[in-house]
């Protein structure tokens, strides 16, 4: 988390004034779980209560059966709701005498104990059920505590130290079936395909450095439109460019460049990504005539597509009200619309073709905000589109609906 800061007042590169909505990053009210005793943590307690060598043996069957299959098992809903799931996760903790599971979007710092997982009696299992939609996606990480006393998650009180506490020290699921960056990941059977999967092993991508800033390269086999991501060590990391170049060669998607700025960490990312200036200055400054003089790539504004999440999505959609023609779209994901208005600079801008606003449903006032954006621009003959994810403020969902959207958009062109 950033320090506490004052607003201020940014003066962007035509001379507007804007001034920040709030310094600090809004408190988070997750979504509220759905938990259930799920089919399992039933049978266990009823072979429990039968006891006797049958009831060992049953109980043995079980642990075997669970163990032996990935996390979390996936089954109908309980209630016969089509559009929903049960997910149940199972996972060994010898020695533990707290099990916390922490979910992106679903952890709750005021209701800790509905994340913390019942061990089943007799055994080092532990369990969690919760009723969400099929089409839902998130990371999700294990934090046991072993020993007499408290766990960390339940000795403080302040919720950014609780949630904090509950993230330090979580790790992997080794059964889960998928990881995002450090974290495990979770996929309904109806979430979105991740067609992206695959990656190309031998990939080039060049670093470069111009007029400070760093940034990573992938030039498309053939001259094509160019999509700049903020963030872009994030996306380099994830193997980006080695996923697409994957799937442009399969004509999976289609040709398309990447143009990935770093923003090094959070105190430079607070004063340059997301900002009327910063990075969005840099880039038609500096950063668009460097790579479109050197690289082949389309130096037409309407092929130009920015991106981002969160600052990064906020960056995307200034670069589109300031770019005067030099960019055309943005694909902003869970923008932090909470630090500005920006809905008035892009109504006057004149130059932008269409904006693509995705955000979580369980974060909070991401969506209700990217709703009120295009509202506020509803008067505008451009396209501006809102899609709503089952997800929270989470890396398990942006790359995958990032990489959809800019196949359909990239389609257009």
């Amino acid at each position: 988390m950033p320090p506490l800061r004052q607003t201020k007042t940014w003066v962007d590169r035509h001379g507007s004034a804007h001034v920040e909505l709030s310094p600090t990053v809004p408190s988070h009210n997750p979504k509220k779980h759905m938990r259930v005793e799920g089919p399992l943590e039933i049978a266990w307690s009823d072979a429990v209560r039968e006891g006797g060598e049958h009831s060992a043996r049953r109980c043995g069957d079980m642990a075997v059966a669970a163990l032996a299959k990935p996390n979390p098992l996936i089954a109908d809903d309980p209630d016969g709701n089509p559009d929903m799931c049960l997910y149940t996760w199972i996972v060994e903790c010898p020695g533990a005498t707290a099990v916390l599971l922490w979910i992106n979007g679903v952890f709750d710092a005021e209701d800790i104990e509905q994340s913390e997982m019942v061990r089943l009696e007799g055994s080092d299992l532990w369990v969690l059920s919760l009723r969400m939609p099929s089409d839902w996606r998130a990371s999700y990480t294990v934090n046991s505590f072993q020993g007499e006393g408290t766990p960390p998650w339940r000795e403080v009180g302040d919720n950014m130290e609780i949630r904090k506490a509950a993230m330090t020290g979580g790790r992997l699921d080794e059964r889960a079936l998928g990881k995002v960056m450090n974290s495990s990941l979770v996929e309904g059977p109806d979430a979105l395909p991740d067609c992206w999967v695959a990656a190309s092993t031998s990939v080039a991508v060049v670093e470069e450095t111009v007029a400070g800033e760093h940034f990573w390269f992938y030039e498309a086999p053939v001259k094509a439109p160019l999509l700049v991501l903020f963030d872009g060590q994030q996306w380099n990391r994830m193997n980006l460019p080695a996923q697409v170049d994957a799937a442009i060669s399969i004509g999976l998607l289609p040709p398309v460049s990447l143009l990935m700025l770093d923003s090094v960490d959070i105190d430079r990312r607070w004063e340059t990504v997301g900002v009327p200036g910063g990075q969005v200055d840099t880039l038609f400054d500096d950063l668009l005539p460097h790579v479109r003089a050197k690289y082949n790539v389309s130096p037409r504004g309407e092929d130009t597509i920015v991106s981002g999440v969160s600052f990064g999505g906020l960056a995307a959609l200034w670069a589109l009200a300031l770019g005067d023609g030099e960019v055309g779209h943005a694909i902003a994901q869970s923008p932090s619309l909470w630090r500005f208005n920006v809905a008035d600079a892009l109504s006057v801008a004149d130059q932008w073709i269409s904006i693509h606003l995705q955000a979580g449903k369980y974060e909070d006032e991401m969506l209700r905000m990217s709703h009120q954006l295009a509202e506020d621009l509803s008067g505008d003959i451009r396209e501006v589109r809102v899609r709503g994810v089952h997800g929270g403020h989470d890396w398990a969902w942006w790359r995958v609906h990032l990489l959809t959207e800019l196949t359909r958009l990239l389609k257009t062109l």
